[in-house]
């Protein structure tokens, strides 16, 4: 469990250290009029909120470990790829894209926080993790515009680097069946044929 709540504290870092300076370098660096910008991120809250109960499920389908990896992996691409963004068109494939990859994050690591942590302590858990996630948006903010300053090429690194120390951490500690598959019914044999008609 400490691995998740650690993979969702830094994953909330990382994002938030970039996001919030965003706005400034699409209007500012890019050129893009500030009105676009905010749809773009309303596209992208939306996106995220649409495919999160998807993905929600899916990890049931699927196993929570192969979503939560793939969702860092891809975010760690396509975060830093706001330097490709030249204008609205871009923009809004960028803030889509970025929106799907995040769909995955919350909903997923919440339901293997709940497949790892006993009943009775389910609920204290979550409110812990949800805690560290709110540090997480304030404290990811504090050298990202020190780091800014210094130039949005390294801000990119930074939360790139940051979403692979996620995908580093799940590929580390989350070894063997978790318990969801564990409880996973085995497959059972085929039926054989019957020689009486």
């Amino acid at each position: 469990m400490t691995v998740v709540v650690a993979a969702s504290f830094i994953a909330v870092a990382a994002r938030m250290s970039l996001v919030q300076f965003l706005g400034i370098y699409f209007v500012h660096r890019a050129g893009i009029d500030v009105t676009t910008v905010g749809l773009a991120f309303l596209c992208e809250n939306i996106a995220r909120g649409l495919a999160a109960p998807f993905f929600g499920t899916l990890s049931d389908r699927l196993g929570r470990r192969p979503l939560l990896i793939a969702s860092s992996l891809v975010t760690a691409v396509v975060l830093p790829a706001f330097l490709l963004v030249t204008g609205p068109a871009t923009l809004l494939a960028w803030s889509l894209l970025l929106g799907t990859a995040g769909a995955i994050n919350i909903p997923v690591s919440s339901a293997l926080l709940l497949d790892l942590a006993p009943p009775e302590r389910r609920q204290s858990v979550l409110a812990l993790n949800y805690t560290v996630m709110s540090v997480a948006y304030t404290l990811g903010v504090i050298p990202a515009g020190y780091i800014a300053e210094r130039g949005y090429g390294i801000l990119a690194a930074a939360s790139a680097a940051g979403y692979a120390l996620v995908a580093a951490l799940y590929l580390a500690a989350l070894r063997g069946p978790l318990p969801l598959e564990r409880a996973a019914p085995a497959p059972s044999p085929p039926r054989s044929r019957s020689s009486f008609r």
